[in-house]
This record gives structure tokens, sequence and C-alpha cells, in this order.
């Protein structure tokens, strides 16, 4: 029978800045299985939060199985018009929670830029319910404990390709702008051209 993984996301601090004008527009996300969307589960979108963010919001994944799902992928995205770009990600291993008191464990974990280098944190109150448990109110206030998270080799280059998919995005969106610029430009300097030059 599927237990629940219930997560209260307090807030995640010293993010990378992401976004070339203005501030970060982060939301999180969550899964047990990074391989299918259908999965994850998100936070709200915190506009302009830049790299120091707070979301107090309880996000629920009613699918783990303790014999299949050994670790937490979160993933950290800047909301962006086109493809939303990663700030940040980890996997952060069920074990530490499954050990702790009652089945929950409130800590900071590290996160990994796509490129791998550790940046940033994220604050999480994770808990294991059982069918028809109630999650323990969350405490408030920043984790007194570490927790452990890592680096997984699968979901970097999910990351990766979720980065090389903005990238693209982006260049499409600059290539459009310029091509709108020089045909703008091309018919204005048609119309301003003498009557017998045209």
């Amino acid at each position: 029978m599927a237990h629940t993984i219930n997560i209260f996301v307090h807030g995640a601090n010293h993010l990378e800045d992401v976004e070339r004008f203005g501030k970060n527009d982060p939301y999180a996300q969550f899964t047990l299985n990074f391989e299918d969307k259908s999965f994850f589960q998100k936070t709200a979108t915190k506009k302009n939060a830049g790299s120091d963010v707070e979301w107090d919001q309880e996000v629920n994944l009613d699918y783990y199985n303790p014999e299949e799902h050994n670790n937490l992928y979160v993933e950290i995205y800047d909301e962006e018009a086109s493809v939303d770009a990663p700030i940040g990600f980890a996997a952060i291993p069920l074990r530490q929670v499954r050990d702790a008191a009652h089945h929950s464990y409130k800590a900071r974990y590290e996160l990994f830029r796509p490129n791998g280098d550790q940046k940033g944190t994220i604050d999480l109150t994770i808990s294991i319910l059982k069918p028809g448990q109630e999650a323990r109110a969350a405490t408030a206030g920043k984790p007194e404990e570490k927790g452990f998270s890592e680096l997984d080799a699968q979901h970097q280059h999910h990351i990766k390709n979720k980065r090389n998919l903005e990238r693209a995005a982006d260049a499409a969106t600059l290539l459009a702008g310029v091509a709108a610029l020089a045909g703008a430009k091309a018919a204005y300097d048609h119309t301003k051209k003498p009557a017998h030059e045209q």
C-alpha cells in the first residue's frame, strides 16, 4: 500500500541568480520519479524573490513505496515566459527520514547547479505518512540540522537537458527579435526613399 511523502517547503537561500533582467521568480518542484513529469508536485511561484525565497507551503506525493523509492528529487526553477530556467536541484535520500523520530525530519539541504557545483540550500520538513495518517504541524523557523543531499548523475542529466531547452528558447526569442527589428528597419528605410528611387 502506498504511503505519502509530506513536504513542508519552508524556503531556500543563496540561490544562483539566473535571471538576465530583474530577479528570479522561483518555484520548487518535487518527485520520486523525475523521468515522468506527471509525478511532479510544485509550489507557487514567488515573483521577484531573487536568491532568497520563503514558500511556507505544503506539497504531498501520494505514491511513495519504500521498496521502490529511495530518493526525493528536488528541483528549483526560475519561471520564464517560454521555458523555465533551472536554478538548483538535489537528490535527498529518504533513509534519513525513515530513521528519524516519527518518520519526520526537518533540515537544510544543499542544492547543486546544473554543472554540478554546490550553490544554495533549501529548508524542508519531510514526513512519511501511512495511509490515513495526518501530517504533524511543521514548526516555524530555520532548521538547525543539516540534512544529506547528493548529486545523482541521471538527475543531473535531466536538469542539463532542461537548461539546454531554456537556452535554445532564449536564443530563438533573441533571433526572432533581431529579425523583427531588421524587417522594421528595412520597411522604414523603404518609406524614406525619394519617390524616383522606389
